[in-house]
């Protein structure tokens, strides 16, 4: 059985991927809630649409609603404090870091009397979601690969952090408010992803060193070259603002082959964490179906800009995601 907790977050990618997916099938939910930045902004002006209904009206009045797209900066500020308190509140849980697991209360004086919070919120939904059982579930103590996995992924959203305040150059872009809020419940939920299922008994075992160090060679991979492929965007943005020319097709590194290079590391990111813990962050695999499709539908619309856009000047054996492939 797995804790209300694990189903709760696993409920919630389900949720977003859905509501994605039927929006990117719609024409009209696609322009007005699905497409963002420069995709949205050269879209929006050719719509025409005059909805007639009080009800369509009201929706019509919701989907132009907008805030700037540099609030990016907002979803990675959450993810790293849940990070940090998330990595604060498993130190004071872990009683032996050798992998050693104790059911018991956290021995020191100061932990116990402050419980963990990720104990008390795992025992709060520490029940099946079968029909008519409330049997309640074991909580497992956090074993260090949770701590591992947890730390991967608190240095990839304080790296997106710091680019996001000190690298990314400021700009008009805007994007739904929707996807604004959807932003804010990804970032809440995906820090608890990482850890949930290490502290839903019977918990991790300890890992073999080949899935650790795949893990951390696709990290390693995949953050050197999304941070290689984000400061091409920066350095072409910025040039663009210094002369008014516009935007520009992206070249080197991985845009070679992609037009979203970087959308596809962050996708790598959380395969390889997921790698690294020894394939048990099992919630994991949701966060990374959820983080594919979403990505997926922006990379598919940003390719369709820009064949629209520079027509036979685009690379035409460039994908959208997936090199040869997507």
């Amino acid at each position: 059985m797995t804790l209300l907790l694990v189903q709760a977050i696993r409920a919630t990618y389900a949720v977003l991927a859905s509501i994605a997916l039927i929006f990117e099938l719609v024409p009209w939910t696609r322009e007005a809630f699905v497409k963002y930045g420069k995709t949205r902004a050269a879209e929006q002006e050719d719509r025409d649409f005059v909805p007639k209904s009080p009800v369509v009206r009201a929706f019509q009045w919701f989907s132009t609603q907008t805030v700037p797209k540099n609030l990016f900066w907002h979803f990675y500020a959450l993810g790293a404090t849940i990070c940090v308190l998330l990595m604060l509140d498993l130190s004071t849980w872990i009683t032996d870091l050798t992998g050693t697991r104790d059911q018991q209360q956290p021995s020191s004086a100061w932990s116990a009397s402050l419980e963990p919070m990720l104990r008390r919120l795992a025992k709060c939904g520490g029940f099946s979601m079968s029909w008519g059982n409330t049997t309640p579930i074991l909580v497992a103590s956090p074993h260090v690969a949770t701590v591992l996995s947890l730390g991967m992924y608190s240095v990839h959203v304080i790296l997106r952090l710091k680019e996001a305040l000190y690298d990314q150059p400021a700009t008009s872009a805007r994007m739904h408010i929707g996807q604004y809020a959807v932003g804010i419940v990804y970032y809440i939920v995906t820090p608890f992803a990482v850890v949930v299922d290490g502290i839903s008994s019977p918990g991790w075992s300890s890992p073999s060193i080949w899935p650790v160090a795949v893990g951390f060679t696709i990290y390693i991979y995949a953050s050197v070259h999304q941070w290689r492929c984000h400061h091409i965007l920066y350095q072409l943005r910025r040039r663009s603002l210094v002369k008014g020319s516009g935007y520009a097709i992206p070249a080197g590194d991985l845009f070679e082959y992609v037009v979203c290079p970087h959308f596809l590391c962050e996708i790598l990111v959380y395969i390889a964490i997921w790698t690294a813990s020894g394939f048990q962050a099992t919630t994991l695999l949701w966060t990374i179906a959820w983080t594919a499709i979403n990505l997926g539908i922006t990379a598919r619309e940003t390719r369709k800009w820009y064949v629209e856009t520079f027509d036979s000047k685009f690379p035409s054996n460039r994908r959208a995601l997936v090199p040869y492939i997507f």
